[in-house]
């Protein structure tokens, strides 16, 4: 007689970040429908702004992480972690998309998430709320949702500030801004390890049971930081990631990071089986910036 084999219970946890809509530099949806006043009369067009080569390269890599997504959930469930900045806002003016409003930037950031959140494996969505500067005023994270809440009414889509999510028993603590990657190249991850075991230690001092993973974005950078806990006798495991963005490096971005010569742009996918983390899948491109001539 033949034995049944147990039924494995697999979730996927997608995670990404930084799209800043409505910046030439800023991700972009080829399929996005704007509306603008055509002419004193009234009338009105739709209209799509035309792509920069940065924007076209970002969609294409965007595509392909979703392609590897599709894949890598085969039938099982995906639940969608945005970590903020889904906008660019309006304080930094140098770049932005001309005749695109606040709310037309809403708008892109919906188109750019679309493509995700129409898949049909995706049950669940949060989006976070992202750096003031970007997202505000009106906490455009919350009325992205709400759009794409109108018009994926069975799906569970809301706005967050900074959560705790047990996700089959796999704990997430989520949230927008995140440490610095490190001052220099040997130092990279150095500050996030500081960082990664302050959050555990003061959620047990707050009689909080710690987070298996911390995600967060902000920083446009990948980083990932594995640590291991001795803990009443017993080694606890906790992991830290800091998310890419998928959009270009602004004039802003370059001089404050002291001339970054590559762009790094992906996802994080968090596999959970049978409510443990059984992998972490970061979906990442890297592309040097700099022109490359020999005079």
């Amino acid at each position: 007689m033949l034995r049944r084999t147990r039924k494995t219970k697999r979730r996927l946890v997608a995670a990404l970040a930084d799209m800043h809509a409505g910046h030439v530099l800023g991700l972009l949806n080829p399929e996005t429908v704007l509306v603008r006043q055509l002419d004193e009369h009234g009338e009105y067009e739709e209209w799509t702004p035309e792509l920069t080569s940065t924007q076209r390269l970002l969609w294409t890599v965007y595509g392909t992480h979703l392609n590897r997504l599709r894949e890598l959930a085969g039938k099982d469930e995906i639940i969608v972690f945005y970590l903020g900045d889904a906008t660019h806002g309006t304080k930094y003016a140098q770049g932005l998309i001309a005749d695109v409003s606040r709310s037309q930037q809403r708008v892109i950031a919906k188109w750019n998430l679309k493509p995700l959140i129409s898949l049909p494996n995706v049950k669940v969505a949060r989006l976070f709320t992202g750096t003031a500067a970007h997202v505000w005023p009106g906490n455009a994270e919350a009325k992205i949702a709400w759009m794409l809440r109108n018009e994926h009414p069975s799906k569970s889509i809301q706005s967050v500030h900074h959560s705790r999510t047990r996700v089959d028993g796999v704990l997430f603590d989520t949230a927008h801004h995140g440490p610095h990657p490190g001052s220099r190249d040997w130092l990279h991850g150095n500050v996030a390890l500081y960082y990664l075991r302050d959050r555990i230690y003061r959620d047990r001092r707050m009689g909080k049971e710690p987070s298996r993973v911390y995600a967060r974005g902000h920083r446009h950078v990948w980083v990932h930081i594995p640590f291991i806990d001795r803990w009443q006798g017993h080694d606890t495991k906790h992991d830290l990631t800091v998310l890419p963005s998928y959009s270009g490096l602004t004039a802003f971005a370059r001089q404050i990071t002291q001339s970054e010569p590559e762009l790094t742009v992906g996802m994080c996918v968090y596999e959970i089986v049978d409510g443990k983390l059984a992998d972490i899948h970061p979906f990442i491109h890297y592309e040097d910036l700099r022109l490359e001539e020999t005079l």
